[in-house]
């Protein structure tokens, strides 16, 4: 019944990732083995009442032919906890820094061959509270943090403390960034350069100052995890339940198949994925791109953040953090965490903010050394950061979300909690999700609302990429939802999942050079 102490630090690592990557942990450390004994035995404890949903059998309205025949999920019922609001638990007394790090240090020399673009000037740090604070996630291409790698996963988590509210911001590997004391090259390289040149602060110091020099934002702290520790994370919460929005198929290296390899095929759905497959899914190129597999990150972590909302576990002295830094590399201390964990049992899902740096603000390009890059348009990039890192505004930050309910009128079961998940990354609160009362052959939105005035209608139709005639007003003032949302057979739930942010009307950019042949 006694966990190991192997399998008990993992799970406390998992925590410490959590914490750092969404900010909405319950503070978890164990360190005597009687209280890793009534973790073993202690019932998980929900914050909320989960909406049982039935096991989709095949969800995908254009019944796509698969390439492959393995099945990569688990055959439970999965049982989403898509409407958890976290509470806060008792733990010692959490005090904000005394004083945030300091900036990084900008080299200006730079290799001395000639660069391929003009060298953009540094962007303008975005404006940002005092208190907030930037995180900067990193995933490591190397199973563990003792080799450097490249970052393949990059996501700024901005903390602000006020509401709270959080920002995740996506970069992908290739962006062609203006990386200080070398030139120009992938972002995803400076990490690694940063520990091999001896850059200050390393690799750490490198990609802060990549980071704030092309994006303006300034990286207080940063954390860095392998595939192992990924995998580990996911196991030890018993898989994380993922709301797959696009048909996805690949074929991965796998040392527990006899063959050596795995073929994988996701249709849209509910998907309960151990770690393995929670890292194939995070990490699939073979049928998709680099901005998809952004939002793939974010999928998986935010349902990292609902399934940590179960464990109800009496927090104790962190004696064991020690050994927690040798499987997770980071600068935050033990009294940040405890701060931000603090300020994660006050978040609401509805002030998360999911943002992307991907189409309409860069353009793909080839490298002098022949490697595909993105390129930005700096005059689109610096309005989406301010965007995504802006904290709700105060009078909308005091206003309810609207109030959603979905009915499926498509033939396929799962997919009502597929958009419901959906519609909680665009800010609406779901407030049920059930079969409609027949089958519709095209998606309907019946709005209750009673004033146009602040109205999410428009944004609801842009979702669906629906016309007038595709919306019911049905003005009613003691209706307990805001809008219905009727799935009909034309629903994709890819449209919505491509719904990037993106800029106004942009300026016509500095032509590049021609791509190499």
């Amino acid at each position: 019944m006694q966990r190991s102490l192997s399998r008990l630090l993992e799970g406390l690592t998992m925590i410490v990732i959590l914490a750092l990557v969404t900010v909405v942990s319950r503070w978890v450390i164990i360190t005597a083995p009687e209280v890793a004994q009534a973790f073993a035995t202690m019932p998980p404890t929900a914050a909320h009442t989960p909406t049982p949903i039935r096991t989709p059998t095949l969800t995908n309205p254009h019944t796509p032919t698969p390439t492959h025949t393995s099945t990569p999920t688990n055959p439970h019922t999965p049982t989403p906890a898509f409407t958890s609001t976290p509470t806060s638990t008792n733990i010692p007394t959490p005090h904000p820094p005394v004083a945030l790090p300091t900036p990084p240090i900008f080299l200006t020399t730079t290799n001395p061959m000639t660069q391929p673009l003009p060298i953009p000037p540094p962007m303008p740090l975005v404006e940002q509270p005092g208190n907030v604070i930037n995180i900067l996630l990193l995933g490591s291409d190397q199973p563990s943090t003792e080799s450097a790698g490249r970052t393949d996963t990059i996501i700024v988590v901005s903390v602000n403390p006020d509401l709270p509210s959080v920002a995740l911001l996506s970069i992908p590997r290739d962006f062609y960034a203006w990386i200080p004391g070398h030139g120009f090259d992938k972002i995803n390289t400076a990490y690694s350069r940063g520990e091999r040149n001896g850059y200050p602060g390393g690799g750490p110091g490198l990609i802060k100052a990549t980071i704030e020099y092309n994006f303006g934002i300034r990286i207080h702290y940063y954390v860095r995890v392998g595939f192992d520790g990924f995998v580990r994370i996911v196991d030890t919460l018993g898989g994380v339940d993922v709301a797959v929005e696009c048909p996805l198929s690949d074929t991965f290296p796998d040392p527990d198949s006899p063959a050596g390899q795995t073929d994988v095929d996701w249709l849209p759905g509910i998907h309960h994925l151990d770690g393995k497959h929670a890292l194939w899914y995070t990490r699939s190129r073979w049928s998709t791109n680099d901005f998809d597999r952004n939002r793939r990150q974010q999928q998986v972590l935010r349902g990292l953040y609902r399934q940590i909302l179960t464990l109800d576990v009496i927090p104790k002295i962190p004696e064991l953090w020690g050994v927690l830094k040798e499987t997770v590399s980071t600068d935050l201390g033990l009294d940040e965490l405890l701060y931000l964990g603090a300020i994660g049992s006050r978040l609401d899902m509805v002030n998360v903010k999911s943002r992307f740096v991907g189409r309409g603000v860069v353009q793909s390009w080839t490298a002098p050394n022949g490697a595909y890059v993105l390129v930005p348009y700096y005059e689109a990039l610096a309005p989406l950061v301010s965007e995504a890192l802006a904290p709700p505004a105060s009078a909308r930050a005091q206003q309810r979300a609207f109030q959603v309910e979905v009915w499926n009128g498509t033939p396929y079961e799962g997919l009502g909690h597929v958009a419901a998940e959906r519609l909680r990354w665009e800010g609406f609160e779901v407030v049920s999700v059930g079969p409609a009362n027949g089958t519709y052959p095209r998606t309907q939105i019946v709005d209750f609302t009673t004033t146009t005035k602040g109205s999410a209608i428009s944004r609801l139709m842009r979702l669906y990429r629906r016309n007038a005639n595709d919306v019911i007003s049905q003005p009613t003032a003691s209706s307990a939802v805001d809008f219905r949302v009727i799935l009909g057979s034309d629903y994709d739930p890819c449209v919505a999942a491509n719904a990037y942010w993106y800029p106004g009307p942009l300026s016509t950019p500095t032509p590049l050079p021609p791509a190499l042949p």
